[in-house]
């Protein structure tokens, strides 16, 4: 293909991380090439604006199946997409161009700022932890739930986000319990994904893979799970450990109220978040206390966590990866479990095989 460029190919129907394709421009037609061949006219195509810091450039279009949009790999294949463009887009692109070194501009400006707020926060606190604990006790409430429904809308567009059905009624059902008077409005969602996973975004956004649901073996080792994952909104771990990743230019964003900038990298990091040992061991200690006090067996966090060291071999468990389950780990949550008031508990009025069969799709791993 003459003057290609590399690029990533987004679409409803396509992985959230996208296809990788050429692309030219043949004349006024964009010429896009993967696993299947087409063209768009340049009259047909949109100029967006993404990223980070404003930089991201998308060509999009409509389609049957919703919209598409393919965005340049690089610095390289972005410049050869600007040079080649046909004069049809020419006004939208530059327009990107012009705003992009406006966005530049400001950036390095609130760099400036950003980099005076971390020396006098320094000079104010000997850990590094402590900053980030005070900045995330900067963002206000509101804002913080701005940013978790944004990343949600995020995810949403890779097409497979779940917010109904017998599965995600189980989830409120639990969460409801688990989440009485907290400050925030909780969501609850499923992702449509076989790996053993769940994560919190910030200000109350839950989202659990469809594989969790179909390994746990009662609706009480995934009220485990849940209770964890909670802890990790109420106590803001997952707030700090995005600004421990994003840094200090990233809080300035979000506390001025700007969270679209943020949202679509946190989408994409915030299945994989890594917190600390202190603050997994936190988010286990206090998950057991909010069981007990929604009366639900709180035995399940360390059940669950025993089928996936038996599974592990066999299924693909991005749960280990981010929140690691050893043996430690283990022996510290029955401990916390033995510590706990003694009481009754009645079994959750969930129907589990239902549950499960409603998530089971032909091709799954078998557990």
């Amino acid at each position: 293909m003459n003057s290609a460029f590399a690029a990533i190919l987004h679409g409803r129907d396509l992985p959230s991380a996208g296809v990788p394709v050429q692309a030219c421009f043949v004349g006024n037609q964009l010429l896009i090439d993967g696993a299947s061949r087409f063209e768009i006219a340049a009259d047909q195509i949109g100029v967006d604006t993404g990223g980070f810091d404003h930089d991201r450039l998308y060509l999009g279009w409509d389609t049957s199946n919703g919209r598409q949009s393919i965005t340049p790999v690089d610095a390289a294949a972005r410049a050869t997409l600007l040079g080649t463009a046909p004069a049809a887009l020419a006004p939208a692109l530059q327009r990107h161009v012009r705003g992009n070194q406006r966005a530049r501009t400001q950036w390095r400006v609130l760099g400036g700022i950003a980099a005076s707020l971390a020396l006098l926060l320094v000079s104010l606190w000997w850990t590094y932890g402590a900053i980030v604990s005070w900045a995330a006790d900067q963002v206000p409430v509101d804002v913080e739930a701005k940013l978790g429904a944004a990343t949600l809308a995020e995810l949403k567009k890779g097409g497979k986000l779940i917010e109904t059905g017998p599965a995600v009624d189980a989830l409120r059902a639990i969460g409801d319990r688990l989440t009485k008077g907290s400050r925030y409005q909780y969501h609850w969602a499923l992702l449509d994904e076989t790996s053993i996973n769940a994560f919190a975004a910030p200000g109350g956004q839950v989202v659990v893979h469809r594989g969790l649901i179909a390994a746990a073996k009662t609706p009480e080792e995934l009220a485990g799970v849940l209770a964890h994952e909670v802890q990790h909104i109420e106590q803001r771990h997952t707030l700090k450990s995005m600004i421990n990743g994003l840094g200090v230019a990233a809080l300035a964003t979000v506390a001025l109220g700007d969270v679209s900038a943020i949202a679509g990298m946190l989408a994409y990091q915030v299945g994989t978040l890594s917190y600390s040992r202190d603050l997994e061991a936190e988010a286990d200690r206090l998950g057991l206390v909010a069981l007990v006090r929604a009366k639900i067996r709180p035995d399940g966090m360390a059940s669950f966590f025993r089928t996936l060291e038996k599974q592990a071999p066999q299924m693909p468990i991005a749960l280990l990866s981010s929140h690691p389950a050893t043996d430690a780990r283990i022996d510290a949550i029955d401990a916390g479990i033995a510590a706990l008031p003694k009481q009754d508990y009645l079994p959750l009025a969930i129907d589990w095989p239902a549950v499960q069969a409603s998530v089971k799709k032909d091709g799954d791993p078998k557990p």
